[in-house]
């Protein structure tokens, strides 16, 4: 195994440098495709190029939820288009992008007043989806709001 890859301590860097391309990244590094192949296979158990999809998605779920639009997340992370962003993140967490998207707060209106909506009563089936419990925001708390309807459409399409 090469020794140079070993001195790397920001991979995540390196990949967004290199644009999320391992034959770039390896060339970066320097070092042939296949050596960083091994490297990637024995270090972090998967290929250069899932790996640098996965870090891309994970971006993109950051981005999305500090309020960025598809479109901008697209062109700041290398996607050829809002379209592949989306069929990407899709591949990876199976909701849209814009599904860690921050809700609309209320409070932070501007004193631009909105009629009040009644409140969805959902079934009690969805309290304990899969998709509902799984993911939490940047403070740590559960946001279900969104995912519940996610799974009620999900449901609804059964």
């Amino acid at each position: 195994m090469n020794g140079r890859l070993f001195k790397i301590q920001d991979w995540e860097k390196l990949a967004r440098q290199a644009k999320f391309q391992p034959g770039v990244m390896a060339a970066l590094c320097p070092v042939s495709l296949r050596q960083l192949q091994r490297f990637f296979a024995e270090v972090f158990d998967q290929t250069p190029r899932e790996w640098a999809r996965k870090l891309r998605c994970r971006m993109a779920r950051q981005l999305v939820s500090e309020g960025w639009s598809n479109r901008a997340v697209a062109e700041e992370l290398g996607f050829g288009n809002e379209s592949h962003l989306c069929h990407e993140f899709k591949r990876f967490y199976n909701v849209p992008p814009q599904a860690f998207a921050p809700l609309y707060d209320a409070n932070h209106s501007a004193g631009i007043a909105f009629p009040k909506t009644p409140a969805l009563k959902l079934p009690a089936a969805l309290h304990q989806s899969p998709v509902a419990a799984s993911v939490d925001d940047s403070q740590g708390t559960r946001s279900h709001a969104l995912f519940k309807h996610v799974a009620f459409r999900q449901e609804c399409r059964v």
